[in-house]
């Protein structure tokens, strides 16, 4: 008798056990509070309360039907098909005579049946996948209140988010087509989804914790991954709805003080003297931002009347985005074109051009030849400072035209002091 095949039929057994026991609870607990004990019924009756065809000792068989096939199929592999097919059978005509409306634990049947076959292949999978089962067949509570409270209109954006995520974008190809060779599809469509998924997260945000608890954390999750995505998205909704212009410059500056934390560390990571210089310079422009968030929020909860309702849009606009995507192409090309016209004037031109779309990239670029020695570390620290101020100015105009002057005049004027002081905070580390 061999020990590795017992252990693999008793983790077959278990697989179902662990399944079984979730289905049979669920049945004994219906319209009990989740805190409550099936056995302990207000009543004082000790039956379940519905009649359960298929309970723990029933799944536990089944994971031990699937092992079985799968270890007398070892020399007939359809014996494993042939069994399914059976069980299935089994299991509808069982449906049919109990008329039940449901088909969950039938179904859940026949997973327990093939992960008890999948024992055979690789147990850790086996394993992993029957507890997913039992969380997915626990969830049900959860899920019918989540959905419950969902629009159609959620759902799909959803799906589209999804779509465009999951499927186009990974088929865009990373290298620029055109004649000029300064529109790469993928990143220009990088560019557009982060613009809709920051809206998008925005608007789960705001629905679960309403505006200004939403739009600060879209903004901070947003700023790590694309400050601009998250500036143009909070312009635009402001532009749509009044009520979101103190929310979204809050979401603005929270993803503006990301982004120059996410810069120096980046730079660091690649060349520690030149992310050393980088945050120095940085930290000021950091600095004023986040002092600027800190007083949006108090601006936000500081009144005694009553916020204005923000009005639920559609969570994810992918037109506007679309129309940012083209003037993204716009500052490419001109960028190209002026570093082709006027050559690599050092590369400080190169990191204000740049800098109006993408920070990251010249980041990357300066650090690397300051850890090659290319560049001193001062003068690399002070490209990347560049393409930060320059990324800000850019923001800012973004802000202003694309939100109003109501949304935009108060982070233009922040913006501004955060660029006054880290052009001095730069200049100083030279000298110095």
């Amino acid at each position: 008798m061999q020990i590795t095949l017992l252990v693999d039929a008793l983790y077959a057994i278990g697989v179902g056990l662990m399944v079984g026991l979730e289905r049979e609870h669920a049945s004994m607990a219906v319209g009990l509070d989740e805190r409550a004990i099936p056995a302990e019924r207000p009543d004082g009756s000790q039956a379940a309360p519905t009649q359960l065809t298929m309970g723990a000792r029933t799944m536990a068989l089944l994971g031990l039907t699937g092992w079985l096939l799968g270890f007398l199929g070892g020399g007939a592999p359809w014996l494993l098909a042939v069994g399914v097919v059976a069980v299935a059978a089994m299991i509808g005509v069982q449906m049919m005579v109990s008329r039940d409306h449901g088909m969950t634990t039938e179904i859940a049947g026949v997973v327990v049946l093939l992960l008890g076959a999948l024992v055979r292949v690789d147990r850790g999978i086996a394993v992993a996948l029957a507890v997913g089962t039992s969380l997915l067949l626990v969830s049900k509570p959860w899920m019918v209140r989540f959905v419950g409270k969902l629009r159609r209109i959620e759902i799909t954006a959803t799906l589209q988010l999804v779509l465009l995520s999951a499927i186009v974008l990974p088929l865009l190809p990373k290298e620029a087509l055109d004649p000029w060779g300064a529109w790469p599809p993928r990143k220009i469509g990088t560019f557009i989804v982060l613009i809709a998924a920051v809206e998008y997260v925005g608007y789960v945000l705001t629905r679960w914790f309403g505006a200004a608890r939403g739009t600060g954390l879209a903004g901070l999750v947003g700023g790590l991954s694309s400050s601009t995505a998250v500036t143009v998205s909070m312009a635009r909704a402001a532009k749509a709805d009044p009520a979101m212009i103190v929310p979204g410059q809050l979401a603005t500056f929270l993803a503006n003080t990301v982004m120059p934390v996410r810069v120096a560390i980046i730079a660091w990571l690649i060349a520690p003297a030149v992310g050393q210089r980088v945050a120095i310079a940085l930290a000021t422009m950091a600095a004023t931002l986040l002092v600027a968030a800190l007083l949006t929020w108090r601006r936000l909860h500081g009144g005694t009347a009553a916020p204005a309702p923000i009005k639920l849009r559609n969570p994810f606009a992918l037109w506007g985005a679309i129309l940012w995507g083209a003037i993204l192409c716009a500052v490419l090309l001109v960028a190209r074109l002026a570093i082709e016209w006027l050559g690599t004037a050092g590369l400080y031109l190169a990191a204000g051009i740049s800098g109006l779309t993408d920070v990251d990239a010249i980041t990357l670029a300066a650090a690397e030849e300051g850890k090659n020695g290319a560049l001193a570390a001062p003068w690399a620290a002070l490209a990347i400072t560049i393409a930060a101020v320059s990324n800000t100015i850019a923001k800012g105009a973004m802000a202003y035209f694309g939100g109003g002057r109501a949304f935009g005049l108060r982070i233009v004027v922040v913006f501004a002091i955060a660029i006054v002081l880290t052009i001095g905070t730069a200049l100083a580390g030279i000298l110095v």
